[in-house]
């Protein structure tokens, strides 16, 4: 088992810079299209959730630019993919730590009121990958070489999987609550 996730992930050490700049391009976007439209919607018909996505995307969006901006900088430049990627790891591992945070509140204090959706593994998935770009691209070398960093994808996957499910079955509860009064 250990060997096997050794492979795997020596393998993930393995994607080009250029197809992960790509990828962050695309989260990017979908978090601009996602948190954009969402703004958008509390302007055409303001909710009770409407001050509490303007928050979030008062932060996020700029985010989201920065990150297409400086990934399509690295991609015109060589010389840049290696720093933009560790600025990358920093950025995409603290919206992870804000998701997982949020995730753990609604483990403790319930599922918020609104139109709240879950979707299972999307946490889990931006968490690990964030934790891979992270431990890649802006931590030292002679920490990357730590069994520790190398396994964290993996370890960072397994507590937010547990997260991630923790949060759907609290919600199929809630839900089934609801049907059954």
């Amino acid at each position: 088992m250990i060997a096997a996730l050794r492979t795997l992930l020596g393998k993930a050490d393995g994607v080009p810079e250029k197809g992960l700049l790509w990828a962050n391009i695309g989260l990017a976007c979908l978090v601009a299209l996602a948190h954009g439209g969402a703004l958008a919607i509390t302007y055409a018909k303001p909710t009770p959730d409407a001050e509490d996505i303007r928050q979030l995307a008062m932060f996020s969006l700029p985010i989201a630019a920065v990150v297409i901006v400086t990934a399509v900088a690295a991609l015109i430049r060589v010389d840049l993919r290696r720093w933009v990627l560790g600025v990358h790891g920093f950025v995409l591992a603290s919206s992870a730590a804000w998701g997982l945070l949020w995730a753990l509140s609604i483990l403790l204090e319930g599922i918020p009121k609104g139109n709240f959706r879950w979707s299972v593994g999307w946490l889990s998935a931006w968490v690990a990958y964030s934790v891979f770009v992270l431990c890649r691209f802006s931590l030292p070398p002679r920490l990357r070489a730590q069994p520790a960093v190398f396994y964290a994808p993996a370890i960072a996957l397994v507590v937010a999987a547990a997260v991630d499910v923790g949060v759907f079955l609290r919600l199929a509860d809630e839900i089934g609550a609801h049907l059954v009064h």
